[in-house]
């Protein structure tokens, strides 16, 4: 009991899904329509996204690139746009949590070789934006946009086309932070080398091929899941133990609450009446995002959101992902790395963290408007 206790309580995302979802419970009985709430494929992809990424992780493919990036710089500036840059297009193809559960260690341990932790608190903030801002881009990048892909067979060029107004403005906005923040500044380079395990990166690397073929839809993901786990039993089953069950769980509670409260009158008259346009839909993409984290509020307004505006919620989510700390849950796995390692400047990172963001989003919802 208290090992269940631990693991519920250790993640407060996953303790407020769960308190969420037992409290709809209250006013929808539990019933055989609740296997529908259950959106499968997003989970299966999840999961399979995850394992892969860790058997690549262990194998030190993300280490190897990192280390080839910035060996032999010299330049703090230019160490910091490439770490940078490393967030924001890995984010792309890779969760921007696992992005960030990546990086950030290396980036910490680099800047300690080369005596720069004055820098940490800033270079963090910028990866952290930055792994969601080139995530926004893709189907396979964000959560959110797995299940707002997945969920409602979204085109995917015409997702991109919504989602690169803001990878894109964002990109240039990463570019002036870096160079009017940091100057040109000599430091010692890293010489140390970092090679890849063994062959086993192979198969990894085909498990998270199969992920991305799932979520295009190439793929079933009965058979994908198949895939995944036989060949993670075979060659890794070690990774098993290092997938994040808590976030596939909070998603599983979020799917409950959400379902439960679309079958709510009073809730559902009410988000259908006040979602009534594109603009409506967007802010409170945005404005939910900063309350309950992007993930869940892109899955409680898509129970409400007609499907003539779901490009508008994806762009609202995203945006969301950016201004309060809770705004994207990839957010606060830096945040937890600032507050056990720098004890003393969490504050520092906050008031950064929300200025830096209020900043980035008011420019993207200029352009986004600017450009319609």
């Amino acid at each position: 009991m208290k090992k269940i206790i631990g693991f519920f309580y250790q993640d407060k995302v996953l303790l407020i899904a769960l308190i969420a979802a037992l409290i709809s419970v209250l006013f929808v009985p539990i019933n055989r329509g609740y296997i529908d709430y259950i959106n499968i494929e997003v989970l299966v992809v999840m999961f399979s996204l995850m394992l892969a990424v860790q058997g690549m992780t262990d194998q030190r493919l993300f280490s190897m690139i990192a280390v080839k990036m910035v060996k032999h710089l010299k330049d703090i500036r230019v160490i910091a746009l490439v770490m940078i840059m490393a967030s924001f297009f890995l984010g792309m193809l890779l969760t921007n949590d696992a992005v960030l559960l990546t990086l950030i260690p290396f980036m910490l341990f680099v800047l300690a070789k080369i005596n720069r932790t004055r820098e940490s608190i800033i270079i963090v903030i910028l990866m952290t934006i930055a792994a969601n801002l080139g995530s926004a881009l893709t189907p396979m990048g964000d959560p959110q946009n797995i299940y707002l892909y997945t969920n409602f067979n979204l085109d995917f060029w015409e997702f991109i086309k919504n989602t690169s107004v803001i990878t894109i403005t964002g990109f240039f906005l990463l570019l002036l932070t870096v160079f009017l923040i940091f100057k040109q500044d000599l430091v010692e380079p890293i010489v140390e080398d970092v090679k890849i395990k063994d062959y086993r990166l192979a198969i990894y690397f085909i498990m998270f091929l199969v992920a991305i073929l799932t979520v295009l839809g190439v793929i079933p993901a009965w058979i994908s899941l198949i895939i995944v786990v036989v060949l993670g039993l075979i060659f890794g089953r070690e990774h098993f133990k290092k997938v994040d069950y808590q976030l596939l769980l909070t998603f599983v509670m979020f799917f409950i609450f959400t379902g439960n409260m679309s079958q709510i009158g009073l809730v559902k008259n009410f988000f259908q009446s006040f979602l009534n346009n594109e603009h409506r839909v967007f802010f409170m993409g945005i404005l939910v995002s900063q309350v309950m984290s992007n993930v869940p509020a892109a899955i409680l307004l898509s129970k409400f959101v007609p499907l003539e505006f779901m490009f508008n919620l994806l762009q609202g989510v995203n945006i969301g992902a950016m201004g309060s700390i809770i705004g994207s849950l990839a957010s606060l796995i830096t945040f937890k790395f600032v507050t056990k390692l720098y004890p003393e400047r969490f504050k520092e990172y906050l008031i950064k963290y929300t200025i830096i963001c209020l900043i980035y989003m008011s420019v993207i919802i200029g352009v986004i408007y600017l450009l319609k």
